[in-house]
C-alpha cells in the first residue's frame, strides 16, 4: 500500500502546513478517512501531508497554522532519517502513501 520515498517522483514544488512556530503539523493514519482500510499497526503511524496546490493546502490550514512553499522536493528524501526519528514515517501526497 505504500511507495518507498526512493521511488517517489514528487512534483517540482510542493506545500506543508505548518503551525505557527514552524513546527511540522503531523497527524496519525487513522484520522485519514481514504486510509480506513489498513491495518491497526499502520493506521497508527505518524504522517505529515504534502499538497501540490496552495489553495488545497489553505483548506485544510486553520488559523494557528500556515502553508509553506518547499521549492526543493529532495528535501524529504534528505531529511527522511531525520523525519523517522522524530517517529514520522509516512508522508500522505495526493493519492499516495509513503513509506520513509
Amino acid at each position: 500500500t505504500s511507495v518507498p520515498i526512493s521511488e517517489m517522483d514528487f512534483p517540482k514544488t510542493v506545500y506543508l502546513i505548518v503551525d505557527d512556530e514552524i513546527e511540522l503539523q503531523t497527524k496519525l493514519l487513522k484520522d485519514y478517512p481514504d486510509w480506513q482500510f489498513l491495518s491497526q499497526k499502520e493506521l497508527s503511524r505518524t504522517t505529515i501531508q504534502l499538497f501540490f496546490d496552495i489553495k488545497l493546502a489553505k483548506r485544510f490550514c486553520s488559523k494557528e497554522q500556515k502553508v509553506i512553499k518547499v521549492p526543493n522536493t529532495n528535501v524529504f528524501k534528505i531529511a527522511a532519517p531525520v523525519l523517522i526519528s522524530k517517529g514520522i514515517s509516512r508522508i500522505v501526497f495526493a493519492e499516495n502513501l509513503i513509506a520513509l
